[in-house]
């Protein structure tokens, strides 16, 4: 899974091939059906109500038509039985879709008191990144990073924690399947909960369900997507969170290292000479540049590695102390040696 996502593409699954309605996927989530019975509703009330005022408009425009020797009757410029069905009966209707609707927000928003298992979820331009933590599945302190994949078990409570760099821009996570969605601000923390009552492949998306930004946050945003597996076992769960966290399963340097450049660093650094956020990548191992402070650096490892750890300790003249520090628990040194494999090979 991992080396699927490293390089690139995530192709849209279509609601047919996902066993979907017309309009929607299949419901797989605890808060699916109240949210489609909101839609279903208020679609057949805009339905009648378009067909009934269409309908009689046309009525009336061929019954009262201008015509040779019709004259034209006198009307009753008011009618109060007529002014207080207009106005009651739409009241009440509205009163029924704010009732049924606010109810239904309330379960959405508004998580168990227990037995919720939480999963850190960051927004970066054009990535989502998964962080789990489970001292039993996984073991004693481990934690896993997983790109794009969002790994859950069958008819278990999840809250998702979720968050945005200071120096990012907006987000919103959206999950069709699950019909929940909400926005990643950046500097805050959003929760969203949700149960899933189905399994990727009981819903027909063996590839897994589609998660989407849909918040325009930048030049790549139709390529921030990501896919939900759901799964029937812990131990499944723990196997495929494994998998995707464990970035030593990319053997090759190199390519691990282009995995992370293209997870974590493209919005802000080119690997062709042009100029961004920061320094371009093409030449910079081995390079001296000098820093805000006057102080002249050659990029090596040491260097790499503390400007990952801590940006703002020595920041590059010419460029914004903008960028996010990145750590990765009891894989850093896996991921440095990436990182340093993939800049040394831009060095010609």
């Amino acid at each position: 899974m991992m080396s699927d996502l490293s390089f690139g593409s995530l192709p849209g699954l279509p609601l047919a091939e996902a066993g979907g309605s017309f309009w929607f996927p299949p419901q797989s989530s605890s808060v699916a059906a109240g949210s489609d019975f909101t839609y279903d509703l208020i679609l057949w009330l805009c339905i009648i109500f378009f067909v009934a005022i269409c309908g009689a408009t046309m009525y009336f425009m061929v019954k009262y038509r201008k015509r040779p020797g019709h004259k034209e009757e006198i009307t009753s410029t008011h009618n109060t039985k007529l002014e207080l069905a207009w106005s009651i009966i739409p009241l009440i209707i509205l009163m029924v879709v704010f009732g049924i609707s606010t109810y239904w927000y309330l379960e959405m928003v508004t998580p168990p008191n227990e037995d919720v298992h939480e999963i850190e979820v960051t927004a970066k331009q054009w990535n989502w990144t998964f962080t789990y933590r489970d001292d039993e599945l996984l073991g004693q302190g481990k934690q896993f990073l997983v790109p794009k994949h969002l790994h859950l078990i069958k008819d278990r409570n999840y809250q998702l924690v979720m968050t945005t760099p200071d120096t990012d821009v907006l987000h919103s996570l959206f999950i069709p399947a699950f019909r929940v969605k909400q926005d990643c601000v950046p500097g805050r923390y959003n929760k969203l909960w949700f149960r899933p009552t189905k399994t990727h492949t009981e819903a027909g998306a063996d590839e897994g369900f589609m998660l989407y930004c849909t918040e325009y946050c930048g030049k790549d945003h139709s390529e921030m997507l990501g896919r939900v597996f759901v799964w029937d076992t812990e131990a499944e769960w723990a196997a495929a969170v494994e998998q995707d966290g464990n970035i030593e399963n990319i053997k090759d340097l190199v390519d691990r290292g282009k995995s992370i450049y293209d997870q974590y660093c493209k919005s802000c650094h080119s690997v062709d000479g042009s100029d961004n956020v920061g320094p371009t990548w093409k030449g910079l191992w081995g390079k001296k540049e000098t820093m805000e402070s006057g102080e002249t650096i050659t990029v090596d490892k040491g260097y790499v590695r503390e400007s990952v750890l801590e940006p703002a300790k020595k920041v590059v003249k010419g460029y914004p102390n903008s960028m996010t520090p990145f750590e990765w628990g009891d894989q850093n040194d896996a991921y440095f040696e990436g990182i340093y494999a993939y800049m040394e090979s831009l060095k010609d």
